[in-house]
């Protein structure tokens, strides 16, 4: 199957935005982040499945309100299959920074793969979002879509970005594919790593041949569930294979937002975020270079070794708080206060 003229438009836009864009974060990482708490799938109970045990638990989408975390964790049960579903759990934040949970700490799933385009890989990866009084979640549904579908072989599969609305009592509304284009012309893209912004503004990570993977900015129809006026505003350096966007954008109270990128580096393949301000329409105001990077056994070894993934951020007080997964097996508490960050924010 040839390239569609969407995906030929998007991919001219990249190399243009790739050859015109210049250097503006170094290699240098300066971890400023101090390890809070660590969650094992040893210490979790999910209480409507049947396995009660997950292998896994990691990358958390996370929403911070009224002193209560809410936790929308990503669960693995099996080794050979690896397909997802997401979990939820709510949490008073002061017990999560100290680490005192229940345990077993009761988790509830919450979305799991009922649709052909979830039904390889399942549900991966929310980033949460208040929805009035309930949630909005981005997620990646992995499954059967396009060309993937002319085949039953369980490594042939399509990651396509996806969003669920929830009650304030965790009933699911409704989920359904964002697609990438103007209504009526819009493509299901490879496409992942979505948050929303001021409005109908949203970041997110589409994959298209022949260029690496960026940093884009776009409008969502809401009505369509269809993603517009898509353009490049992060770009990875010659000292990375890639980036995309690791965390909810954080509104920080004067009209701009704060994200955490990620960016996967060459000479170790390592996760390693960074901070991005934002204007709410999505203009890239400031950049920090590496902020938080795997330390230590814990954070380097992992069923993916050297990875830190970023789903969730919120401030409280003076701290900014990033919760994450660590080697795609376990959850992650980390801090900072949060002038060290914003001093390491450079204008561009």
């Amino acid at each position: 199957m040839g390239i569609s003229d969407l995906e030929e438009t998007l991919r001219a836009k990249a190399e243009t935005f790739l050859a015109q864009r210049p250097g503006s974060r170094a290699e240098h990482t300066e971890d400023v982040f101090a390890r809070r708490f660590y969650l094992s799938p040893e210490r979790v109970e999910v209480v409507n499945h049947l396995r009660r045990k997950p292998l896994a638990v990691f990358n958390p989408g996370a929403v911070y309100r009224d002193g209560v975390v809410h936790l929308f964790v990503r669960l693995i049960f099996d080794y050979y299959g690896y397909a997802s579903s997401v979990g939820y759990v709510a949490l008073p934040l002061e017990d999560l920074l100290a680490g005192q949970l229940p345990d077993p700490l009761s988790v509830e799933i919450v979305l799991y793969p009922t649709e052909v385009w979830e039904a390889s890989r399942g549900c991966e990866d929310p980033r949460a979002h208040t929805w009035g009084a309930g949630f909005l979640l981005f997620y990646t549904g992995v499954g059967k879509l396009g060309e993937a579908r002319l085949t039953d072989h369980k490594d042939v599969f399509f990651p396509a970005l996806a969003l669920a609305e929830f009650d304030p009592d965790l009933k699911l509304r409704r989920k359904g594919l964002v697609r990438i284009g103007p209504a009526g012309k819009s493509l299901l893209l490879p496409a992942k790593g979505a948050t929303l912004l001021q409005g109908n503004a949203v970041l997110l990570r589409p994959s298209l041949p022949g260029v690496p993977d960026l940093g884009w900015r776009g409008r969502l129809d809401w009505n369509n569930l269809s993603i517009d006026q898509l353009e490049p505003i992060l770009a990875p350096e010659s000292f990375e294979f890639k980036v995309g966007w690791s965390t909810n954008a954080y509104p920080v109270g004067d009209g701009t937002y704060l994200v955490a990128y990620h960016g996967i580096l060459r000479w170790d393949l390592s996760y390693r975020h960074g901070f991005a301000l934002l204007s709410g329409d999505g203009e890239l105001l400031a950049l920090s270079s590496y902020l938080l990077a795997p330390q230590g056994l814990v954070e380097t070894y992992g069923d993916r070794p050297f990875t830190l993934y970023g789903n969730g951020l919120f401030l409280h007080g003076d701290e900014l708080v990033f919760v994450g997964g660590v080697g795609d097996y376990a959850v992650g508490v980390f801090t900072a206060p949060w002038r060290e960050v914003l001093r390491r924010l450079k204008p561009l």
